[in-house]
């Protein structure tokens, strides 16, 4: 074994009967029926499959978003369980020197800005104003720093109708039989689909489960209890093959598609709030602004709270994982965080910048160690790793956004 750990989200691991169903396509989305497995418990052993192998989808059906929206009311809101992605780390959790990190070349692409009607193609990364590229294909200076890294962490000061924060919001779900829980999530556009949803693996469905929650409602520009773009409730949801059925944080990501209006608005989740750009195969030595919703003390998870973090070091996959190496930073967020993007070149448009670029998600909140990391214990509120996104990461947003350039 490679090391023991265990992963939480306020519950013990339990068997689950392997469950078989068929839903309906919605037509907006897909054009045909779509079939997915239920659940496989921890005590069922796993059959291993390709980390790019893609699962079938989970497609809500007919007539799915009013009962979503009917359900979550103001009290299921307030009282629905923050995940807490936490791993017993043992003795595999070291910081280690990333290496050949990326799959190809850096990259970045889409992006909308409503308030500007600016549609970013996703040109070449020589021809754009580019955040630090050196060694992209060989891990940038993968120790910078012992733990924790720092950081500044704070409630976010900026009009949260302004993009790119205008795209961040957070992502309520169900796990059947279970309860109600909570992530962060932001809004992202590739020039397909106007109503993509980006967040982490593990706030779509059980690690290595085989799996999906349900009942996911998106609220972007939450505002202790008000948004005024409203809430999008789901129409399909997808988890990456690494995810869904190996369990591996490498692929602790996935996206799902909302319906085209919200219960306040009439417009697609985009044009409404806008969508961020995407990016990958960058060198690990970069800053970030990670976004999300902390929902544990010291936060309640009513606002929209930011972390700006410099690269700390590269952290050893749990697990066994043939992964990527995941990056680490400081930040003071807590459980609730799970899913909001790190936001590279992030910047709202200024005078000096009148369309905005920039703010590509470049991983998303992941997890931290109760114990064994590479800060030697409970590293709860002091640090978070994410995924690296090399070109798998890419072709899986690609799949989704309908983004037609090359990884």
């Amino acid at each position: 074994m490679f090391m023991r750990f265990s992963f939480s989200i306020g519950r013990r691991w339990r068997s689950r009967r392997l469950l078989a169903s068929v839903v309906l396509a919605v037509a907006a989305i897909v054009a045909t029926a779509v079939s997915f497995a239920g659940g496989a418990g921890a005590a069922r052993q796993r059959a291993s499959a390709a980390p790019t192998q893609l699962p079938p989808a989970a497609v809500a059906p007919p007539g799915n978003g009013a009962a979503v929206a009917q359900y979550w009311t103001a009290d299921r809101m307030a009282a629905a369980t923050p995940l807490t992605p936490q791993i017993s780390g043992g003795g595999g959790a070291a910081a280690v020197q990333a290496g050949a990190s990326a799959t190809g070349n850096p990259g970045v692409a889409g992006g909308f800005d409503p308030s500007a009607g600016s549609t970013p193609s996703g040109a070449a990364a020589a021809t754009m104003a580019m955040p630090s590229t050196s060694s992209p294909s060989a891990g940038a200076q993968p120790f910078d720093g012992a733990y924790a890294g720092p950081n500044d962490t704070y409630n976010y000061p900026g009009a949260l109708k302004t993009f790119p924060a205008s795209t961040v919001g957070k992502l309520f779900f169900t796990e059947p039989g279970v309860g109600n829980f909570v992530c962060s999530a932001a809004a992202t556009y590739g020039g397909g689909t106007k109503n993509m949803v980006w967040t982490a693996g593990h706030c779509v469905g059980a690690q290595g489960g085989r799996a999906y929650y349900s009942n996911w409602l998106f609220c972007p520009q939450y505002n202790n209890g008000e948004g005024p773009k409203g809430c999008y409730t789901w129409a399909l949801a997808q988890q990456t093959g690494g995810w869904y059925f190996n369990g591996y944080w490498s692929a602790d990501y996935a996206y799902l598609y909302m319906a085209p209006t919200s219960d306040k608005v009439a417009k697609p989740l985009v044009s409404a709030v806008g969508g961020l750009g995407f990016s990958w195969n960058w060198g690990r030595d970069q800053h970030w602004a990670d976004f999300g919703y902390p929902s544990a003390s010291p936060y309640n998870g009513a606002y929209m709270v930011v972390s700006e973090s410099e690269h700390r070091y590269d952290v050893a996959n749990p697990g066994g994982d043939p992964g990527q190496p995941d990056n680490s930073i400081g930040s003071s967020q807590t459980p609730g965080f799970s899913g909001g993007p790190w936001i590279l070149s992030f910047g709202p448009k200024n005078a000096n910048d009148p369309i905005g670029h920039g703010n590509w998600i470049n991983s998303v909140n992941s997890y931290y160690f109760t114990s064994g990391g590479p800060g030697g214990g409970n590293e709860y509120g002091r640090e978070i790793q994410g995924p690296y996104f090399d070109t798998n990461a890419c072709n899986f947003w690609k799949g989704g956004s309908g983004w037609t350039g090359s990884c």
